[in-house]
């Protein structure tokens, strides 16, 4: 992953959590969820809607990452556990997400 598309943060459980930056809001959410749908095929992806904002999971070959657009103003984001995954498991999500982002990248460009 290039650091010209994202911040990424350790979260005080551990848990990482990978900033899409300039994508934000429901329209950008619903279009990564698509594109994890379509491209990922995961086996178990889910979203939900609330006055807060929207998030979501997935699993694939065992492994869940959570994402999230927590208001219009707030990016799009992956969440991730390293403390659950062995390194090749991180290396797998990591590829998952620059596949998704990727692709969201050519279907919505930003400036």
């Amino acid at each position: 992953m290039t650091d010209e598309w994202y911040e990424e943060y350790t979260l005080r459980n551990g848990s990482i959590l990978i900033s899409i930056l300039n994508y934000l809001g429901d329209e950008d959410f619903y279009a990564m969820y698509n594109i994890i749908l379509e491209v990922l095929q995961p086996d178990s992806p889910t979203y939900g809607v609330d006055s807060m904002g929207i998030d979501g999971s997935f699993k694939k070959d065992g492994l869940l990452v959570r994402m999230s657009s927590e208001s219009a103003y707030d990016q799009c984001c992956f969440v991730y556990d390293p403390a659950k995954m062995t390194p090749e498991e991180i290396e797998k999500v990591r590829a998952w997400i620059e596949q998704v982002v990727s692709e969201l990248h050519q279907r919505r460009p930003k400036n």
